[in-house]
């Protein structure tokens, strides 16, 4: 498969929600909530998104505590842990005031529940002392879990809701990713079986290369690949083309 990052209409959403935070009117209201279902590529894609801007991704862990969620910001920043969690925060907001760099958490989930919003709180304060933009990326869920916590979803800025793929961002996957020539008729049915999941998008890519490889195919097309799993479903059984 080829490398490359393919711009989406998902990343299109995340750029204009930038645009948005940027011209806020309150300093405080710095917070994007991004929003999605699992395996639609939100991980990939927002990596990618703070890779070319400069901005700090930092993907949240369950077993995180107060501090080592402090000390994997600090990393990430490239800043020293030494010292008490006042210290490594103290150290983490005086670097943001100076950069702007804006922090994006993956697998926001693990940030606040329905009894404790204490690492999101600490946050928010980062956030409301420096100025800086967050991305919190989350499930399907995560704003309701959010606006129970009204001092933090005052800050909110905008929502981001992604999308399941449409077929225009898998031709242009399609096109961008595979090693073989791929018929618009089996584009059409990647993007069926996959229901716009980029992993699974890419996960048929995969199978179709190694298919074509291993029968000489230069091109293919849907009935090459008749009978044969194009990818895997979240349920565990495979979608197979009768």
């Amino acid at each position: 498969m080829k490398k490359g990052f393919v711009q989406t209409q998902n990343f299109r959403l995340l750029k204009e929600a930038e645009k948005v935070v940027q011209r806020r009117g309150a300093r405080e209201a710095g917070l994007v909530l991004i929003q999605g279902k699992y395996g639609i590529g939100k991980s990939e894609l927002t990596e990618r998104w703070a890779s070319e801007n400069g901005h700090v991704f930092i993907r949240a862990k369950r077993v995180w505590s107060g501090r080592s969620m402090l000390d994997d910001i600090a990393t990430g920043l490239a800043l020293s842990v030494r010292g008490s969690a006042a210290d490594v925060e103290n150290r983490i907001t005086a670097h943001l005031a100076q950069t702007m760099q804006a922090l994006i958490f993956d697998e926001a989930d693990y940030l606040a529940d329905m009894k404790s919003a204490a690492k999101l709180e600490t946050i928010r304060d980062i956030s409301d002392v420096t100025g800086t933009m967050v991305f919190l990326i989350g499930m399907e869920n995560f704003p309701a879990i959010v606006q129970r916590y009204a001092h933090i979803a005052s800050r909110v800025a905008r929502i981001v809701q992604l999308h399941p793929l449409d077929l225009a961002d898998v031709q242009a996957t399609c096109k961008a990713k595979s090693e073989v020539a791929l018929t618009p008729a089996l584009v059409a049915q990647i993007h069926a079986d996959s229901q716009g999941r980029m992993r699974h998008v890419l996960n048929a890519i995969a199978n179709v290369e190694a298919w074509a490889e291993a029968n000489s195919w230069r091109e293919v097309d849907v009935a090459h690949v008749k009978g044969r799993a194009l990818c895997a479903d979240f349920s565990g059984h495979m979608t197979r083309r009768p």
